[in-house]
């Protein structure tokens, strides 16, 4: 039995669940041409096929091996790999597996270094997530062609569906914008740096907490997790059991309150895969495709009347909680119709259908009927192209079927209508609304007949009965990430991790550093090695003034001098105010490369920006000191974000200048500092670097 063998039970739930009498062998989707495999080791390869079987792998570069799969048809082995100096010469590979009916190829493979990438939406942000998301973008992309960086990403999706569509794929203009930014100027960087093939394992989700990140065992043993959770519990098998559960009680809502309820089609908010479900949504009737027709009357139909705060920082007053009282999710979710009319003077020409910031999350777009436009992607720009042979000359109606699975929704920008001789701006307050179907859990859509004015006053019995089901679809559920995103490519030969993530975890920023090093802990002994652990400080960023991500940024900082082998890429020059995805992600990902060049590959390079060492408390002011000074410390412009404090705690703004490699701080306003910090808010703008330009991290004394 190889180390690897606790994994064989899930990896069974997950690739053999849908299908249990498959008799031909498979691999596990991580496993496709065009991969890159981690050079100089041995690295698992496992699959699913008849019970009892030889299996046998053959490599291009001379290793043979067999193993057999067990009773329940699942099979790994360990596939030793040479050095990418050794495969110069010849540098694409191949391996066969063959149960010896059946054999799968897999070409085009490359062998190099591998890094695992992962986090909430800072990481998973595509390099064209939306016009102007990443700085410089069109152009990185449009020069991105190298064969030698490659990346698979992981889907979406808690069902385990989409992954298996989903294929390795190389930097090229047509590929690129769907990479993670942040991976991909951390591998670009790599392969510049190293001259071999770098891979890229991508598996990421917005808005993800850490808890979901971790196994059940792992919460279990956790101070700050341990007793939230059922001794028995298990993601999988606890979704399962909720999912017959729901079933019945959707049932029950149809019956007693007249719904009618829908499964929510198949979808994932991959670009790459959205083409493959799309037609799934055109094609769904939700008893609703009379509202999308000119002739259609919605003289019943509410105007739309934008007054209520807007959701976070998007100030569209087309955003759905610009109308529908956001801590209402049964209403400010769902699917919306909308429609509005626009007359158009001349219909000899084509038109364009511009949203910039795009329509959160999915949307059927019309156009006197005839659909197009059907995106996914909450902030992806929606430009639709409106054919001149559907316009009428006057009167014309637009309508949109918006569906909000979750959080903020609507849309995120002014809608634009133009061609090279006109532009039309569409206001909201010009569109009529229908909200049509309640979203429940993700996976149900509960169509209501109700009017704006029944909604607002529905009842206390029928909103709890909607609302009875237990949520089995959501990210953030303890272990949904573990078990749906990582598990997946668990044990896939790795060089080692970076990680982005932090922003949904500062309300409990108290737990972070234990979190965080547990889930450290988790990975390595998933993978059975001390893998390098890279991280990226989280941006500032105008939170809530709740909520202090300041502190979450020190609880990051403090696991450093509690977990060997990780290392942390410091942010605090990058952030936006009111954008929490800063668009430099370039720098982001060089940074995270420092780590890895520094500590696996041994190039002799300052890694880290400035991190607090110690303080010595002067009668009137405190001197600072850091380590990662480089050949020094240096400021744009007069330093600012420092603060001091005496015995009371209270901190004042403080004068700070550079004395060689230190930091000498005061205030007017504390005779005798004992205290001090930088950088203690949400949101500023750090100007404290080292002399190789990479930034200090704040932090406070107490």
């Amino acid at each position: 039995m190889n180390k690897y063998s606790g994994y064989f039970l899930i990896i069974t739930i997950l690739l053999l669940s849908c299908n249990p009498s498959r008799i031909n062998i498979t691999l596990a989707p991580v496993f496709s041409d065009q991969m890159i495999l981690q050079q100089a080791q041995s690295n698992a390869v496992w699959g699913t096929a008849k019970p009892n079987t030889p299996i046998t792998l053959t490599a291009s570069w001379g290793e043979s091996i067999i193993t057999n799969s067990d009773e329940s048809g699942h099979w790994m082995l360990l596939l030793p790999t040479p050095s990418f100096e050794e495969t110069k010469n010849s540098i694409k590979q191949s391996f066969q597996v063959s149960d010896g009916h059946f054999t799968i190829e897999i070409n085009d493979v490359l062998i190099g270094e591998v890094w695992l990438a992962s986090g909430q939406s800072n990481m998973e942000w595509y390099m064209n997530q939306c016009e102007t998301c990443v700085f410089n973008q069109d152009i990185e992309i449009a020069s991105s062609a190298n064969d030698m960086i490659r990346m698979f990403s992981v889907p979406k999706d808690l069902s385990g569906e989409s992954i298996k569509q989903k294929k390795w794929l190389t930097a090229h203009p047509e590929h690129t914008g769907s990479f993670s930014a942040t991976a991909y100027y951390f591998a670009k960087n790599l392969h510049e740096k190293l001259a071999v093939p770098i891979g890229i394992v991508n598996t990421s989700w917005g808005g993800s907490r850490i808890e979901s990140w971790i196994s059940s065992k792992k919460l279990k043993e956790l101070d700050e997790t341990k007793d939230l959770l059922p001794d028995d519990y298990n993601f999988l098998v606890y979704k399962e059991f909720y999912r017959h559960q729901n079933d019945s009680l959707v049932a029950d809502l149809d019956l007693k309150h007249g719904f009618t309820t829908y499964n929510t089609p198949p979808w994932s908010d991959d670009i790459v895969l959205w083409s493959k479900f799309s037609q799934n949504w055109e094609e769904l009737d939700l008893n609703d495709q009379a509202f999308k027709n000119l002739s259609f009357d919605d003289s019943s139909w509410d105007y739309w009347v934008p007054e209520k705060d807007n959701y976070g920082g998007l100030k569209s007053n087309g955003r759905f909680e610009a109308v529908l009282d956001e801590s209402d999710p049964l209403l400010s979710d769902g699917v919306i119709w909308f429609r509005t009319y626009v007359d158009i003077p001349d219909s000899t020409s084509n038109y364009v259908l511009q949203i910039d910031s795009g329509i959160d999350d999915i949307d059927q777009t019309y156009f006197n009927g005839k659909l197009v436009g059907n995106s996914y992607g909450w902030n992806l720009e929606r430009k639709y192209i409106i054919p001149n042979n559907l316009i009428h000359k006057g009167r014309n109606v637009i309508a949109f079927r918006v569906t909000d699975l979750g959080y903020g929704g609507g849309f995120n920008s002014p809608v634009i209508l133009f061609n090279d001789q006109d532009t039309i701006r569409l206001p909201f307050e010009d569109f009529k609304f229908k909200h049509h179907a309640f979203i429940l859990n993700g996976l149900y859509i509960i169509v209501h007949d109700y009017t704006s004015t029944q909604l607002d006053s529905l009842p206390l019995e029928t909103r709890k009965d909607i609302t009875n089901s237990t949520p089995i679809n959501q990210e953030n559920g303890y272990s949904a990430m573990y078990e749906c995103m990582l598990t997946p490519v668990i044990p896939y030969g790795i060089k080692g991790i970076i990680w982005y993530q932090g922003e949904s975890n500062v309300h409990n920023f108290q737990d972070y550093t234990n979190l965080l090093t547990g889930m450290i802990e988790d990975w390595r002994a998933a993978w059975n090695t001390q893998l390098p652990f890279y991280f990226a400080q989280i941006a500032p960023f105008t939170y809530d003034k709740s909520l202090n991500a300041e502190s979450l940024r020190d609880a990051q900082r403090k696991l450093l001098n509690k977990v060997e082998h990780t290392g942390m890429a410091v942010l605090t020059d990058i952030g936006e105010e009111f954008d929490i995805h800063p668009r430099n992600k370039k720098d982001v990902g060089e940074r995270l490369s420092l780590h890895a060049l520094k500590n696996e590959y041994g190039f002799d390079l300052i890694a880290n920006g400035p991190l607090y060492k110690d303080h010595v408390g002067y009668s009137k002011y405190i001197e600072v000191s850091f380590d990662h000074t480089a050949e020094g410390l240096r400021s744009v412009g007069d330093l600012i974000g420092f603060e001091v404090a005496g015995s009371d705690e209270v901190f004042y703004p403080a004068k700070a200048t550079i004395i060689k490699d230190k930091i000498r701080v005061f205030s007017k306003e504390v005779s005798e500092p004992l205290h001090v910090r930088y950088g203690w808010k949400n949101w500023f703008v750090g100007n404290l670097f080292n002399s190789e330009g990479l930034p200090a991290s704040s932090f406070s004394s107490l």
